[in-house]
């Protein structure tokens, strides 16, 4: 089955049913080939989700060896043989320049671990002696060293999937360190196991099943829109109380000068007043002046 190729009589569900597959929030084990097999029928493109089948799946976990390994500007990309008849690319994404500072990003207590279960220097530990880590994982984010994967190191590797020009891709979230062929084998049989227990079992709701899905979904929607609404609320009291606050500063401010001009009006009125007295007292004088120089004439 080729990738992009649409089995027929397969139900692809609403994307509000995916939650109720077994593959959806987990690691979904795979060969190479079985990836490329994988189809992303028409209204499901550019939700990262893929199908086995009529099963979603988002997150895939591959186990091989690297057989390339290719450094740019933005990514690493890793090219993975798992003697399935394919090869994949991982891609192995780097920081941007602001946020390469791994220092101030929360690493998990450990990311890579080798074959016996046990940890290997915590990412935090390896950041703080070599600065110089700049690859993040593809949904946490958190800073991941992959110097132990050159050409010949056999690993399994978990992420996302990509599409490149048309090749689907893992974008690297974890990885694991298989040290010896027996852990590889172990990885086969668990892959093996998990196709005949889940992916060859064909998956399939109910129309009850289907309601009860639905019905939680819109229950959620109306809960994030109502998040929402209270959020935007919340927003634009923040922003009534920031300008009355500022009005109430502005008006503070501006008292003095209010004060200042209230004291510079009074005081011309004065000066006015007093101008006009003055010359009420002069044409007082004058009209006396001239009532006496009468009355002496007489």
């Amino acid at each position: 089955m080729a990738a992009g190729y649409v089995p027929r009589n397969v139900i692809y569900y609403p994307e509000y049913c995916h939650r109720a597959a077994p593959t959806f929030f987990t690691w979904v084990k795979l060969g190479v080939a079985d990836v490329h097999r994988l189809t992303q029928p028409r209204g499901f493109e550019g939700q990262g989700i893929y199908f086995y089948n009529n099963l979603p799946v988002q997150y895939i976990c591959l186990a091989g060896v690297i057989v390339s390994r290719d450094d740019h500007d933005r990514r690493t990309i890793l090219v993975l043989d798992d003697s399935t008849g394919y090869t994949i690319e991982v891609v192995c994404s780097k920081a941007p320049p602001s946020t390469s500072s791994l220092s101030s990003v929360s690493a998990p207590a450990s990311t890579v671990t080798n074959r016996t279960g046990s940890s290997l220097p915590s990412l935090q530990n390896i950041a703080e002696t070599d600065p110089g880590i700049t690859h993040i994982a593809s949904n946490s984010r958190s800073p991941i060293d992959i110097s132990p994967l050159q050409p010949g190191a056999v690993a399994k590797f978990k992420g996302t999937i990509t599409r490149f020009r048309g090749m689907l891709q893992l974008h690297l979230e974890r990885y694991t360190l298989l040290d010896d062929t027996n852990a590889e084998v172990r990885f086969w049989e668990e892959k093996t196991r998990y196709f005949v227990q889940v992916l060859s079992v064909p998956w399939v709701l109910s129309a009850e099943e289907m309601g009860d899905l639905r019905a939680e979904h819109l229950r959620e929607e109306e809960m994030r829109r109502k998040k929402k609404k209270d959020k935007q609320a919340r927003e634009e009291m923040k922003r009534k109380r920031k300008k009355a606050k500022q009005a109430k500063e502005d008006k503070r401010q501006s008292k003095p000068l209010e004060e200042e001009r209230d004291r510079a009006k009074i005081a011309n009125m004065y000066a006015r007043d007093d101008r006009l007295r003055r010359k009420y007292a002069e044409t007082c004088r004058e009209d006396n002046q001239v009532f006496m120089d009468g009355r002496a004439r007489r």
